[in-house]
């Protein structure tokens, strides 16, 4: 099997950490790879706001000292905010992109407006009712997924609300890379779900022809969580993009 050398970056998304990659972490055998975290979302705490443009200047600056060369970008939902980013910032460091579960647009002023009445809600009455909400959201059958379901209500508990707070801010005012996906001339693989509310099909099969070397794959009956709700699929799809595009 022939894997890409070269490092593969992995960023995971809003609300979650490094361990969202472990049931998939088979698909980067061979992989050099550097797991990145969200502010607040990991062991570092997070008490300023930030933006999706200063994330991506700090981790490349982090990336540029440890590694040469170009890098795979994969992006979990808010992670992959950060990759496009990342890719408008530095385009020729960037040797593929992986989008599970995320989109190039900018928000709607509807969708920025709910994102500030969360940001009021986590201010005023703290994390605890919307996480317990949220989490449940991203599974599409949530009932099968339960158990996994309450693990992923806990470790969103042990966040604190500014990681929340301050996460959801970010996403709210971070800038529309549909141009950026139209310029970088790299292989690009979308992983999207039939059943996810938060990027549905409809925005998927919108931005997947912004460039010609998207490979798209649509999960039926998948939420936002493919590397729960579709392990098996989602590794085999991440070993094929790299072994056919990287080659």
């Amino acid at each position: 099997m022939s894997v890409s050398p070269k490092p593969t970056i992995l960023i995971h998304g809003y609300g979650f950490d490094h361990r969202i990659w472990y049931p998939v972490e088979i698909a980067f055998e061979g992989h050099h790879v550097i797991y990145l975290s969200l502010p607040g979302f990991g062991m570092e705490q997070i008490a300023d706001a930030y933006t999706i443009s200063d994330l991506a200047k700090k981790y490349w600056k982090h990336i540029n000292d440890v590694v040469d060369g170009p890098v795979n970008l994969v992006g979990h939902s808010m992670g992959g905010y950060v990759c496009m980013e990342m890719a408008a910032q530095q385009p020729s460091n960037v040797s593929s992109l992986a989008l599970i579960h995320s989109h190039v647009f900018g928000d709607p002023p509807e969708k920025k407006e709910a994102r500030t009445t969360t940001m009021n809600d986590i201010k005023t009455k703290g994390r605890e009712e919307f996480v317990r909400k949220f989490i449940p959201t991203l599974f599409g059958d949530k009932n099968h997924f339960n158990e996994i379901s309450k693990m992923l209500i806990d470790r969103g508990l042990a966040y604190d609300d500014n990681a929340w707070y301050y996460g959801t801010q970010a996403i709210r005012d971070r800038d529309d890379h549909a141009q950026t996906l139209k310029n970088i001339n790299v292989p690009v693989l979308m992983i999207m779900g039939e059943q996810d509310k938060a990027v549905t099909p409809e925005i998927a099969y919108k931005q997947a022809p912004l460039s010609e070397r998207v490979v798209l794959h649509m999960y039926p009956g998948v939420g936002h969580l493919a590397m729960y709700e579709n392990t098996s699929g989602l590794i085999e799809d991440l070993i094929r993009f790299y072994a056919t595009s990287m080659a």
